[in-house]
């Protein structure tokens, strides 16, 4: 019982301190965000979401392949990538509109390493950080039953306005 309550603690203390590096300047305070894009509407800083079930790696995308999706650039590493993705956008976006699923799982919207990535019943899934997934994969499944119920709650929130709910998985 108190490692559980130790690993947790350790766990909140990692998504605080990524909060404090990631969270929307203050200028933005207020703007709400339900996708993960950069200023330019750039979604997975311009990977390639098709290559993540392709290749199985993360592949930097070409602005020459773009695809919009709920006002969202897409860019792809070649032009099938980007129709496979066209056809099926939904099939390939990243969950939680492409913030972190740890930070999800708490209820907090962070920024994502496209490095950090995995791959669960189909769907794609980022963390913050190297180190935040290798926490995210000691649980994944629980990590998304509690992200998929957060998201709902703070899809439609700022970043700003967010703090830490606990994680019983």
């Amino acid at each position: 019982m108190l490692k559980s309550i130790y690993r947790t603690l350790a766990v909140f203390t990692v998504a605080l301190f990524s909060l404090v590096s990631v969270v929307e300047p203050a200028s933005a305070e207020d703007k709400v965000r339900t996708s993960n894009v950069s200023d330019h509407n750039l979604a997975l800083k311009g990977y390639d979401a098709v290559a993540y079930f392709n290749q199985g790696e993360p592949t930097p995308g070409k602005s020459q392949f773009s695809h919009t999706y709920k006002d969202v650039e897409y860019r792809f590493s070649t032009a099938n990538n980007r129709d496979k993705f066209a056809k099926s956008p939904s099939k390939y976006a990243p969950q939680y509109g492409g913030f972190c699923a740890f930070g999800t799982s708490v209820g907090l919207k962070l920024e994502v390493d496209p490095e950090a990535f995995k791959i669960v019943d189909g769907k794609l899934y980022l963390n913050n950080s190297l180190d935040i997934h290798n926490m995210w994969l000691e649980n994944p499944n629980g990590r998304i039953k509690a992200a998929n119920g957060h998201w709902k709650k703070i899809k439609n929130v700022a970043a700003s306005k967010l703090t830490p709910i606990g994680f019983d998985g």
